[in-house]
Formats: structure tokens, C-alpha cells, sequence
């Protein structure tokens, strides 16, 4: 039963997060409003969708962890 509400929490969590990225991040009603976070959300949209190069820290971190 834990594992079914985690998985739930977890579900909600990426729906919001998606709901957030079209409302606010891809040129949506929210822009006006909070155009910092609009610029945010747009770059984590082309980031998952694989527009642009990923950042240097985080290729770092990827290139730190794999085996030799």
C-alpha cells in the first residue's frame, strides 16, 4: 500500500511539473507574469526535449561516476 501512494506522490510530482512547463516555460499565459521563471522553465523544456547541449557541470558529474 506505501509503495502504491509513493508511486501516486510520484506521478502528481511529474504531471505538475509538466503542467508548469506548458503553462509558464513554453511561451504560456504565465510568461507575463513571472518572466524569470518563464526563462527557467523554457531552458529545462529544451533540455528534456534534447534542443541543447547539456550543461558542463552536469557532464562533469556524468563523466565523474562512469567506469573507466
Amino acid at each position: 500500500m506505501t509503495t502504491i501512494v509513493f508511486a501516486m506522490i510520484i506521478i502528481l510530482a511529474v504531471a505538475a511539473t509538466i503542467v508548469g512547463l506548458v503553462a509558464v516555460g513554453l511561451q504560456g499565459r504565465g510568461r507575463d507574469r513571472a518572466p524569470r521563471l518563464a526563462e527557467k522553465m523554457t531552458l529545462a523544456a529544451e533540455h528534456l526535449n534534447g534542443d541543447t547541449e547539456p550543461p558542463e557541470k552536469f557532464v562533469r558529474l556524468v563523466e565523474s561516476r562512469l567506469p573507466h
